[in-house]
């Protein structure tokens, strides 16, 4: 076994486990990772690292789940629906802008994008008051609960499985569609959905992973054919016991997955603690400084093509003219 790699693995299944619950980023943060340690095969590290944290939250919600699909018909159907405009998104973004996948200035924009959506919206909505606190104004200012008052009052309850709406798992699914561009946090942006819809902040967490369940189990199922289906062209057909004893790389991979399954755990009551606080915008300010190294980083590495860039473009050249900067010519 390399220690080396099961090092480096060890830290990214460490940070996707933070990262896939928090909100910024885990496949942002997975393709920085991947670039600074040079692993091979990146994404399907990524994929089986999901998996992982798929299996956390299965376990996490497992008695939500188990209510949802023998107990509340309508909160399955709610997931299904969602799931169908981020399947046809995702498969979108992947087929025409796979390039987008490994760019790490695409990454740093989005993770500033990200930033951005925390600041204005979770700093917002995130302190929405919840059911009880409800309940005591409803105690608290009205006298007839069934006057006109309180059904006025009534109406901005927080959504829970009960009373949203087909429309709202529509748009949320959307947007979890939007968010396999890497840098756009899948919860972040999911949650902040399901807020401006006025959910209820445990319902839009417990929404937005649940809506995660069949997309990252897909691609986990797909992705495990291919590394099957590959290595039964180049091996001649071994088996799937054979296959994993052969290739020391997915050895390590899964032990990947393992650690950012308990890791997953940790991180989801962490999440739940810092949504019910309404904090989850602090992150904002880690995803603008991660963004902006990512930017830096870039035009380091190609400074010469930004240059050439620079240099040949009149639009920027009439700009320059115009503040009076001339550029200096990069270094040979």
């Amino acid at each position: 076994m390399d220690w080396e790699t099961l090092l480096y693995v060890s830290v990214m299944a460490v940070v996707q486990g933070i990262a896939e619950f928090l909100p910024i980023s885990s496949s942002g943060h997975l393709l920085v990772l991947g670039r600074l340690f040079d692993l091979p095969d990146v994404f399907t590290l990524s994929i089986l690292l999901h998996a992982g944290t798929l299996l956390s939250v299965i376990v996490f919600f497992a008695k939500d789940l188990y209510e949802a699909v023998f107990h509340r018909p309508r909160t399955l159907a709610l997931v299904i629906v969602g799931t169908i405009p981020t399947v046809l998104i995702g498969f979108a973004i992947l087929h025409y802008a796979k390039f987008l996948e490994e760019s790490l200035l695409a990454t740093g924009c989005f993770f500033i994008v990200t930033g951005v959506m925390l600041l204005t919206v979770m700093r917002n909505y995130g302190q929405r008051s919840e059911h009880e606190l409800y309940f005591e104004e409803v105690a608290r200012n009205v006298d007839d609960e069934d006057g006109d008052e309180y059904e006025e009052f009534k109406k901005d309850e927080p959504k829970t499985a009960a009373t949203m709406s087909f429309l709202d798992a529509i748009l949320v699914g959307i947007v979890q569609g939007i968010a396999a561009l890497p840098g756009i946090s899948r919860s972040g942006a999911t949650i902040s959905a399901a807020l401006t819809r006025r959910f209820s902040r445990e319902w839009a967490a417990e929404f937005s992973f649940f809506l995660s369940i069949p997309v990252i189990a897909g691609g986990a199922f797909l992705e495990i054919l291919k590394i099957v289906r590959d290595a039964r062209a180049d091996a001649g057909s071994p088996g799937v016991v054979e296959l994993f004893q052969n290739d020391p790389n997915l050895q390590i991979y899964f032990i990947g997955a393992l650690i950012s399954f308990g890791v997953g755990l940790f991180a989801l009551h962490s999440l739940m603690a810092l949504l019910k606080a309404g904090k989850l915008h602090y992150f904002a300010y880690w995803l603008f400084a991660i963004g902006a190294v990512c930017i830096v980083w870039t035009a380091c590495v190609h400074r010469d093509y930004f240059m050439d860039v620079w240099n040949t473009s009149e639009t920027i050249q009439n700009l320059l003219e115009q503040l009076g900067i001339t550029p200096e010519a990069p270094t040979p």
